[in-house]
């Protein structure tokens, strides 16, 4: 098949520039004139807006098939890519035969956030009246992570072939809001969603900033977590970038503290106090509830006209484990054995007074404890070694 070798990039029916393939594989990009005038810098750090073609360095092709990372989050990456894989090779295309901008061209419209490309090879589902079982598609989601057929991949890809992250899911239209429904994965135990979703609660009550959040029921587990999208809004898509975006960090290995997730929210929403607090409340919540899988695709900036730049709402947040048993984002250096202290001395240099980091460990600690039962004793122990009331 003729490979793709430019791709046109639209935000809003507008087109932003262009994205073409170097002789080595990396993918420049180029802002268009009108969008230069009137536009924004889709990434400040790696493209500012201005009249250059960009290239990105040779560590792109491993991290990000040679993409800069803004337009690599509107790619699939492990549940979507799977699917995405074997759609194509349902079309009788393999994997290696196609190249990043074809997958790009493939994502079209559907993409996570509010990027397009332009001319799209999405393809086109009559997903009319299908009707839902969500017991019926966690089993055929369970059918593609084991290799098997599935007689259902078609409308699996079409309702989640641009997603990301490890776990199954489906992205559906509903009440007039846009949903994600997700499904366990592989090694995930049945309580996963029913976690995730208590997570969530908690989280809320903690006064971090999240999108409603539901329980799905199930007659197989306890249930699927179901979130409503941060990206879509009454029906319009909204510009997001994660943090591994922006850094261009590889997200699968540990690779930044949370000493630097403060500088970028500093620098991106001109120190609001608001973004410090939230991302210092998500900080503390991931560290007491033993959520180490806390990579920089899991946080991410929304920007709009009127508001400029602003920390996405939280996602998820549940308990989760590394292989290397450790925070994959550390804490003034350490990604375990973090101390109270280590979290104050981290929101004091981020500019946030000593008694609000105090104030708001201390009303996490105790608003989390109800979620003691799905914590390892001995993590939880090693997590936080002295308390405020110990010092006190």
């Amino acid at each position: 098949m003729q490979a793709n070798k430019t791709l046109d990039v639209y935000y809003h029916d507008q087109i932003v520039g262009t994205l073409a393939e170097t002789p080595d594989k990396r993918i420049a990009f180029q802002y268009n004139d009108t969008w230069q005038k009137n536009g924004f810098s889709i990434s400040p750090f790696s493209l500012p807006l201005r009249n250059d073609v960009f290239v990105p360095n040779e560590r792109s092709i491993d991290r990000f098939g040679g993409l800069f990372g803004v337009f690599a989050d509107s790619l699939p990456d492990s549940w979507g890519e799977l699917l995405l894989d074997r759609h194509l090779a349902s079309l009788g295309i393999k994997r290696g035969d196609v190249t990043t901008l074809e997958r790009l061209a493939y994502v079209g419209r559907s993409g996570m956030g509010a990027l397009e490309y332009l001319p799209s090879k999405e393809s086109d589902f009559d997903l009319k009246n299908i009707g839902i079982d969500f017991d019926t598609i966690a089993k055929e989601c369970e059918k593609i992570l084991s290799s098997k057929q599935s007689e259902q991949l078609d409308i699996l890809y079409k309702m989640g072939g641009s997603s990301g992250g490890t776990r199954p899911k489906i992205l559906l239209s509903e009440a007039d809001k846009e949903w994600i429904v997700k499904f366990p994965a592989k090694n995930d135990p049945e309580i996963s969603g029913k976690r995730e979703y208590d997570y969530s609660i908690y989280a809320k009550n903690c006064r971090i900033s999240m999108t409603e959040t539901q329980l799905v029921p199930s007659s197989v587990c306890e249930g699927y977590f179901k979130t409503e999208r941060f990206d879509r809004h009454n029906d319009e898509k909204l510009f997001t970038i994660t943090f591994a975006a922006l850094l261009e960090a590889d997200f699968r290995a540990p690779s930044c503290d949370y000493e630097t997730f403060f500088k970028l929210t500093r620098a991106l929403t001109k120190d609001a106090a608001y973004d410090k607090e939230q991302l210092y409340k998500i900080m503390c919540f991931n560290v007491l509830t033993h959520n180490r899988d806390d990579h920089t695709k899991n946080f991410s900036f929304i920007h709009s006209n009127l508001n400029g730049w602003k920390l996405a709402p939280a996602y998820d947040i549940t308990y989760s484990d590394t292989y290397w048993g450790e925070h994959t984002t550390s804490v003034n250096g350490k990604g375990k054995n973090i101390t109270d202290q280590d979290l104050i001395n981290l929101g004091v240099a981020a500019g946030l007074s000593d008694g609000y980091c105090r104030q708001c460990f201390n009303e996490i600690h105790e608003k989390t404890q109800a979620l003691e039962h799905y914590l390892n004793p001995h993590n939880r122990k090693t997590v936080i070694h002295r308390s405020f009331h110990e010092r006190v």
